[in-house]
């Protein structure tokens, strides 16, 4: 099953946080959106959901940006789907049980979407971060 582009690009905007947390700084939403090419009004829309989750903390001015409000150990990709897309995580699937074969084919469905759910929340972004840095190791001349 696929997840809307949405959550997609708030994990990315959630790791670009996370990878910057321990100097607690502000990252500023436009040097998210740059890195990780995702469109500024579509991230603004992102970062203010993430922040009503209280998965991410702002702050204004010329030094402004945000911040992850946890650890990215604490933050599993799960909560930052249900942050953006609510609606993902407690969609259910609805077949018609009048039609032969629907009941059977719907509980693959249900459990095709508990497996789902179940692999999201077990991966945190601590889990994606390091994950990155095997995939993309620095080389040195």
């Amino acid at each position: 099953m696929q997840l809307p582009i949405k959550a997609h690009y708030a994990t990315l905007a959630m790791l670009a946080l996370a990878e910057r947390s321990e100097s607690a700084e502000p990252v500023p939403a436009r040097l998210i959106a740059s890195e990780q090419r995702i469109p500024m009004q579509f991230l603004g829309q992102i970062l203010q959901q993430l922040r009503a989750a209280g998965l991410i903390a702002s702050t204004r001015g010329a030094n402004g940006g945000f911040v992850l409000a946890k650890q990215p150990d604490q933050v599993s990709v799960a909560q930052v789907v249900d942050a953006v897309c609510p609606a993902a995580a407690s969609t259910p699937m609805t077949t018609d049980r009048e039609v032969p074969h629907a009941a059977a084919v719907g509980e693959v469905w249900e459990q095709l979407q508990a497996r789902q759910r179940a692999l999201l929340s077990d991966v945190k972004l601590s889990d994606l971060l390091q994950r990155a840095s095997v995939a993309s190791p620095m080389f040195y001349i």
